[in-house]
């Protein structure tokens, strides 16, 4: 007796390299018709090899077949941690103890601070810091009460 294997869209589970792929959602807008419905385009030439070492990738509207150029990500989110599998920006400070792998040992010596991504569960240090959480600004009915 053979056992058959199911397909991937019929087990619902999927190999941990389409699991790390899935996971990147980008909020891209097309400039032709404004929908929020885009994906990542191949690369076709050097000029667009070299276009993407500076930040600067090829991206498709499903909606309208448009091909255009942008940033994956805001020039003022460079500067800040991020993770490596996914690119989420908003990661949690966790105990050093907790990040896993032999490399993890330098970075309990040298005191990095210990993230963890919460949608694909990535542990790791870093050494850029932390986007602040945007607040709401407070805002007041009336003047403020005199203080004496």
């Amino acid at each position: 007796m053979t056992l058959r294997r199911q397909p991937l869209a019929e087990t619902r589970r999927f190999p941990y390299p389409l699991a790390k792929r899935t996971l990147q959602n980008f909020s891209m807008n097309c400039p032709a018709c404004k929908a929020a419905t885009c994906r990542r385009s191949r690369r076709r030439s050097v000029s667009e090899y070299l276009f993407s070492a500076v930040g600067v990738l090829p991206w498709r509207c499903t909606a309208c077949e448009t091909r255009f150029h942008a940033r994956a990500m805001p020039l003022r989110h460079l500067l800040y941690a991020r993770c490596g599998v996914c690119g989420n920006l908003e990661l949690q400070r966790i105990a050093a103890g907790k990040v896993p792998g032999v490399t993890s040992i330098m970075g309990r010596w040298l005191g990095l601070p210990a993230v963890r991504c919460a949608p694909c569960r990535n542990k790791f240090f870093c050494l850029r810091p932390l986007l602040a959480a945007e607040q709401p600004a407070a805002t007041g009915a009336g003047d403020p009460a005199p203080k004496y």
